[in-house]
């Protein structure tokens, strides 16, 4: 009977402890307790941390420089544009190019300068254009490549400076290329060009690209000038290619 009593006794106490441990461990499990959910916060910054100053938003105006070359050789020029609408774009451009009506090969001297058999006249044109380009199929394709169709119209400037005139007692003087301009004479006429183009890389700000092709017309009238003796000109216009680099903003 106390044999029983004690073990009676030891069960309850057992039973006591485990209760007590159970309830101390309050949101465990009975393999353990549990663990703690991570409570790390993050916050938001309700502005960038970095500031990218619109880089990657749409230029909308450019400036650069051209590289021309035509038949009468090359030439360069500047221009400035900005976005009028959606693909369309305004323009103002002027460029410096010598003119010639044929090839000038230096093929005699006179004394012991070489010149050109024939030329009378150093000519160049310096047209001022204002104009649009639009660019096409800006749905269809990347923006890295955007061909535009362009047009403008303004005054050009028809510069001629002496080449080899009559001097003292009939004798033929040649004139030096820089000195020839004091003696320059200036002639204003109204033309305009069509032409074809692409601009190549981002169009977000940043440096640009691009190349175009534009025909001018120049229209000077009769009886023209001379570069070549016999050969007139009245047209200043024809084919110019350019390669334009600038930036765009």
């Amino acid at each position: 009977m106390r044999r029983t009593l004690l073990l009676i006794g030891l069960l309850c106490s057992l039973v006591l402890c485990s209760s007590t441990v159970v309830a101390q461990e309050t949101g465990g499990t009975p393999e353990g307790p549990r663990k703690p959910e991570d409570t790390v916060i993050v916050f938001t910054s309700p502005r960038p941390l970095l500031e990218n100053d619109g880089l990657d938003k749409p230029a909308t105006k450019a400036f650069g420089l051209d590289l021309i070359f035509s038949n009468s050789g090359w030439a360069f020029g500047g221009f400035y544009q900005t976005k009028l609408a959606e693909d369309l774009t305004g323009f103002i451009n002027l460029f410096f190019s010598p003119y010639r009506s044929t090839d000038e090969i230096e093929n005699v001297y006179l004394g012991n300068i070489p010149v050109v058999y024939g030329k009378v006249n150093r000519l160049f044109v310096v047209p001022l254009t204002i104009g649009v380009q639009y660019r096409l199929f800006s749905k269809g394709l990347s923006d890295s490549f955007r061909p535009y169709i362009g047009m403008g119209v303004g005054p050009s400037m028809i510069i001629q400076t002496p080449y080899i005139t009559e001097g003292p007692n009939g004798v033929p003087y040649y004139h030096e290329f820089f000195s020839s301009f004091g003696d320059a004479t200036v002639h204003g006429r109204f033309g305009g060009f069509i032409g074809l183009g692409a601009n190549f890389g981002a169009i977000t700000k940043g440096n640009m690209i691009g190349v175009n092709m534009r025909y001018y017309v120049i229209p000077f009238g009769s009886p023209g000038l001379e570069s070549m003796q016999g050969l007139p000109i009245t047209n200043f216009g024809g084919l110019f290619l350019s390669l334009s680099v600038g930036n765009q903003r």
